[in-house]
């Protein structure tokens, strides 16, 4: 009688091909989850960046309205300078505003040239490169009182335009 033995499979080792498959099954992998994070961290900047400008672009049309609210609505000829040297409380240095002024024609908004009605577009750029960058923007719409005595006629319940 002859007794025959299975061959044992517990020796025998992995082939170079299936090594070679699971190494860029696994590189593969590697690569969509690094992509996938790399994207998250980029995305995430980019919405940080939006958030902050559209608060700080918020703060300085609160700033402007405070200082129009003591010193009164300013020239067309010094409105941008004027307005864009008006502090806002908190904004980090390498943040820059903008101050563009138009003026109200009675039909459209124009260059300013008459100081009745002013719209003044406000802009905050965040620091960073084009791709990270926030540039945001708030219109605001600024009466010149119809007279002097405009706070007055106001708080008595008149007509400022009278």
């Amino acid at each position: 009688m002859v007794i025959r033995r299975a061959p044992q499979r517990s020796e025998r080792g992995e082939t170079l091909i299936e090594l070679l498959v699971a190494v860029a099954i696994l590189g593969i992998a590697a690569v969509a989850i690094l992509g996938a994070l790399m994207m998250s961290i980029r995305t995430s900047v980019v919405d940080r960046n939006a958030a902050s400008g559209d608060a700080y672009v918020r703060s300085f049309a609160e700033a402007i309205q405070s200082y129009v609210d003591a010193n009164n609505i300013q020239p067309c000829a010094t409105a941008a300078s004027t307005y864009k040297a008006v502090p806002v409380t908190g904004l980090p240095a390498s943040y820059s505003k903008a101050v563009s002024v138009q003026s109200w024609n009675g039909s459209t908004w124009g260059a300013c040239t008459a100081d009745g009605i002013q719209r003044l577009d406000l802009t905050v750029t965040t620091p960073g490169d084009a791709e990270h960058r926030a540039d945001e923007t708030l219109t605001v719409v600024l009466r010149q009182p119809c007279n002097s005595t405009a706070a007055a006629a106001l708080a008595s319940g008149g007509n400022p335009c009278a």
